[in-house]
């Protein structure tokens, strides 16, 4: 794929206390346009952005998608900053608990400059991978007013989050000011502490899931952890925009 970024920017983040990059897709001829955007924030950014943006700008010159922005966020520490309690990572190593003050950066310091910058519509997609689809879980429990779609790809469950599923169903079963949508995803899975509370998910998408929440789940065989993101990203954009209304 060949490299598809209109602008790359830094944002020296008070809640984070460091600068991160932000690397930016959108439409062309914005300054000709009296359109407005959907925006899919993408965690990962640095590694991810471009399969995200290619695929958005191939299948929206087709008219298969809306057109949209793609803000893609690059990652420093991911185990701090997308995890919502503190826990041993897969390499050993022990932190994170971050989550929350990952969402207010979103929420507080990214939005505002990405809705400044561009011209947005109040229809914001949330993608990510492993610890970032963990976050995308976090962030629709947390912040649900924040979101309108989500991608959790290969969520990097661990035995601290069966709390976080249980109270996904409770907030299911109260419902949502607005409709959401959200596509779950995973490889075949290695670990059964994992394996497992992807069943767990599901069962609790199935019983408590109302008409204000639609959603899908996708076992990719032929994929692996690492390249899953490129199988599902598409699938998630066409399973998210069919619905999507141009006001």
């Amino acid at each position: 794929m060949r490299p598809v970024v209109n602008n790359t920017f830094k944002i020296k983040s008070e809640k984070l206390d460091e600068t991160r990059e932000i690397y930016v897709y959108h439409p062309p001829n914005l300054e000709e346009s009296n359109l407005a955007y959907p925006v899919i924030y993408l965690l990962d950014g640095h590694s991810l952005h471009n399969v995200c943006a290619s695929f958005v700008q191939h299948y929206s010159n087709r008219d298969r998608i809306p057109r949209a922005i793609v803000a893609g966020i690059a990652s420093t520490d991911r185990l701090r900053d997308f995890t919502p309690t503190e826990r041993e990572a897969y390499n050993g190593e022990y932190g994170g608990g971050g989550a929350e003050n990952f969402l207010r950066f979103l929420s507080d310091e990214l939005f505002p400059v990405i809705e400044e910058k561009y011209p947005t519509r109040d229809y914001r997609v949330l993608m990510g991978h492993s610890y970032g689809g963990l976050f995308v879980i976090h962030a629709l429990l947390s912040r649900p007013d924040l979101f309108r779609a989500y991608m959790a790809c290969s969520p990097w469950f661990s035995e601290g989050d069966n709390a976080l599923i249980k109270e996904i169903g409770k907030q299911l079963e109260i419902g949502y000011e607005k409709s959401k949508l959200f596509y779950l995803t995973h490889e075949p899975i290695t670990s059964p502490g994992i394996e497992d509370r992807i069943k767990n998910m599901r069962q609790v998408f199935r019983e408590n899931a109302g008409d204000d929440f639609r959603w899908e789940y996708k076992r990719y065989s032929d994929a692996d952890h690492s390249n899953l993101p490129l199988k599902a990203i598409p699938d998630a954009l066409d399973f998210f925009f069919p619905g999507f209304i141009q006001d």
